[in-house]
């Protein structure tokens, strides 16, 4: 059988960076036989992004790779292209239309809810009904879309507060719906091993157009990789699914653990997840069934229920985003959009440097940029640092965090930045202000976590580390930039007005 008589399909890519538990690559594997080829669009408008990160873009250049490397495994192919999407497609099938070989007869994709996301599919399904090529998306990294949870059965009628939205969701997660979305990813793990791949799961490669005369496209994944390695600044994580799913069962050994643990960043108590959750390397569905925790009740208070409420967080806030777009660049709660914030340029280097004279915002700061990565009891305590003590935008602390988290993503960053500043929905209201000497003293008494992102303060006494008052200097670390208790009596009058 020739080129010309066979039916094949294109899965394009995004971030489901996966095959296991991938629903629309499935459909279209299983609509064309294996004769499905995978394809990336680098987006041009993405790459000039503000909050465009070279790192994090290093992760998910190594995640395309581990991709590419799991298709050609199992007898696939994956082209990767600096191209966008639209622009893709249409030259393609002008390219075999010109050839007399046959279009693609499906193109399949997982639903993605951030707004430019939106837009740029809204635009590619209408050019495939002008091509009159099928198309089919499928959910992908969420267990529930964000239409799916809703206080009634209007489209608009969102839930704003997370405990009633997670109540729902709960339910959900126990009733029929969520139970056959966790039974589809039971057998994730098995899908396939490193050392058990089918080589003949796809039955087509790119290779097959390359006779064909000006083949348009080349593979640019060797060259982003290469303009990018050098402005990589932290280490980059093992990626795509095996190391997603490694990652995952080692956490499955301190899970039960979680409740307690995870509030002290010197504990290696969280699951460090959501780097793979980023990029689709993992999903929603598969951490719950992997886990066997369907079955969780919104009541329960066990370390995998406190586990299992965090993802729904991420959930709501996808939530929010969709019914509520504009979130991306204005307060959710819109009496706090025009806050008169005093963004004084210094204290926000000195906020990115860690060099507040706050060890565990210095700490925490420090981390970020060593590692990409910062622990979530100090994410909250360094926002609410920037915007209740520093009394800057949380916009600028949110495109920082962009800049510079290798698991950046937009709604639940956003989503956590706005409950801190307390502008967004179902926000830490304005008067709860985190005190960062009770914070560390609570959370790393001994100053464990301090002492490992700030050096300097390794001799130091523990209770120095602690106390407002304390002098710091003989160990060549900086005095507070400001006052916290006055800070937060301006912050209480800048919130009132």
């Amino acid at each position: 059988m020739t080129l010309e008589d066979q039916e094949w399909g294109i899965h394009w890519f995004r971030r489901d960076l996966r095959i296991p538990g991938n629903e629309a690559l499935k459909f279209n594997w299983k609509r064309n036989k294996g004769r499905t080829l995978g394809v990336f669009c680098f987006d041009s408008k993405f790459l000039s992004r503000p909050d465009f990160s070279h790192n994090r873009f290093g992760f998910f250049i190594k995640t395309l790779k581990a991709l590419k490397e799991d298709l050609k495994d199992q007898g696939g192919d994956l082209l990767v292209i600096d191209r966008q999407p639209s622009d893709f497609f249409s030259c393609l099938v002008e390219f075999l239309k010109r050839n007399g070989k046959k279009a693609p007869s499906l193109v399949t994709w997982s639903r993605d809810y951030e707004p430019f996301a939106r837009v740029r599919d809204a635009a590619v399904e209408d050019l495939f009904f002008k091509l009159a090529i099928e198309f089919y998306h499928a959910r992908d990294h969420l267990l529930f879309e964000p239409h799916e949870i809703l206080k009634g059965d209007r489209p608009g009628d969102f839930y704003q507060v997370y405990s009633p939205y997670a109540r729902r969701w709960f339910e959900a997660l126990n009733g029929p719906k969520g139970d056959e979305r966790l039974r589809a990813q039971s057998n994730v793990g098995d899908y396939f091993s490193r050392n058990q791949r089918s080589s003949d799961l796809f039955k087509m490669k790119w290779s097959e157009f390359a006779g064909l005369v000006n083949f348009p496209f080349r593979d640019a994944l060797e060259l982003f990789e290469a303009e990018n390695v050098k402005k990589v600044s932290v280490p980059l994580p093992e990626a795509g699914f095996f190391s997603a799913y490694q990652a995952l069962l080692d956490f499955k050994e301190k899970i039960s653990a979680y409740r307690v643990q995870r509030d002290f960043p010197s504990r290696s108590a969280t699951s460090k997840l959501s780097i793979y959750l980023k990029n689709g390397s993992l999903t929603v569905p598969q951490i719950l069934s992997t886990f066997d925790l369907g079955k969780i009740s919104w009541k329960d208070t066990a370390g995998p229920a406190h586990f299992v409420k965090e993802l729904a967080w991420r959930e709501f806030y996808y939530s929010i985003l969709y019914h509520r777009p504009q979130v991306e660049s204005a307060s959710f709660l819109k009496h706090y959009e025009n806050i008169p914030w005093e963004n004084n340029q210094t204290l926000f280097q000195h906020w990115t440097a860690g060099t507040t004279g706050f060890p565990i915002v210095d700490a925490g700061m420090r981390e970020l940029a060593q590692t990409g990565w910062m622990h979530n009891r100090v994410r909250m305590i360094v926002a609410s640092f920037l915007t209740k003590d520093l009394l800057i935008d949380w916009k600028w602390g949110e495109r920082h965090f962009m800049k510079t988290l290798l698991d950046g993503d937009l709604a639940p960053n956003n989503g956590g930045w706005q409950w801190a500043a307390s502008t967004g929905c179902d926000p830490q209201p304005y008067f709860r202000i985190f005190n960062p000497w009770l914070q560390s003293a609570k959370f790393d008494p001994d100053g464990l976590y301090i002492k490992t992102f700030i050096p300097e303060l390794k001799t130091a006494p523990s209770k120095l580390l602690h106390d407002s008052d304390a002098d710091r200097s003989p160990w060549g670390y900086p005095s507070p930039i400001v006052d916290h208790s006055r800070r937060r009596i301006l912050a209480l009058q800048l919130y009132k007005r």
